[in-house]
């Protein structure tokens, strides 16, 4: 098989040890998705990857109704070294949008997700484990080798203390005294990680934009003339800290 044709088959998450003949057990629901909705069977080749060991080029074997087996023959990507985190701190939003903005966060290189219950948040029932799924079959399909991860969703006050250790807070704000994105980025060390806050639906209010303004932590930011939605806002943020730290 030509190293071209490795990128052609299908690729799998799995949460498990990965190395040279390490075989690795299927659920019912991944051996179901490879027999009977890509027509894979047995010793047909997959990749996986678990966000430690790198990517691996396996060989699938016992694909039946409850699960089934994926040998690792040899690895195809190496695990990169750790960069610095990228933490979204996001409103959740309404189903089909809020679909949309995870899978892009994931596919633009989030590595945290951190929903917020702001005053105008809209939807406060986070389905967590759908979410999880979303973000695990984004990675899958961006090719990423690392798994973001879900955090519990917090109170708008709770912001700070949830903000990590070594990580430069920018909270996108749509009026005021902001400083413009691009410039907010030239001046944060590469070695930072970076947060960035995107409200919900009809912005902050007046109060939060205000107690936002007086934290240290968070740094006044602006993504423009216009007024993007919420979805819109976290694609234009995490693009423009992508391009900046390739």
């Amino acid at each position: 098989m030509m190293d071209d044709d490795f990128f052609k088959l299908p690729r799998l998450y799995i949460d498990g040890v990965l190395g040279a003949d390490q075989t690795t057990p299927l659920s019912a629901e991944q051996a179901h998705y490879f027999k009977t909705v890509l027509r894979r069977q047995d010793g047909d080749h997959v990749r996986i990857f678990n966000g430690r060991d790198g990517e691996w080029l396996s060989t699938l074997d016992q694909l039946g109704k409850k699960g089934g087996l994926a040998v690792a023959e040899k690895q195809i990507k190496q695990q990169p070294a750790a960069t610095p985190n990228v933490h979204l701190f996001f409103a959740p939003i309404k189903k089909a949008r809020m679909d949309w903005l995870v899978e892009k966060s994931i596919e633009l290189g989030a590595t945290d997700l951190h929903p917020v219950i702001t005053q105008n948040t809209e939807i406060r029932d986070i389905k967590t484990e759908r979410l999880q799924q979303q973000m695990m079959e984004a990675a899958e399909q961006c090719e990423r080798l690392d798994l973001p991860r879900l955090h519990d969703a917090i109170k708008f006050n709770e912001l700070s203390k949830n903000l990590p250790a070594n990580t430069t807070g920018l909270a996108c704000l749509e009026r005021g005294d902001t400083v413009d994105l691009i410039t907010r980025l030239n001046a944060i060390p590469p070695t930072n990680g970076l947060a960035v806050l995107i409200g919900p639906e009809g912005g902050f209010t007046k109060e939060e934009a205000a107690s936002l303004a007086r934290q240290e932590a968070w740094l006044a930011t602006s993504l423009g003339p216009r007024i993007l939605r919420c979805e819109t806002a976290v694609c234009t943020a995490l693009s423009a800290i992508m391009l900046k730290r390739i």
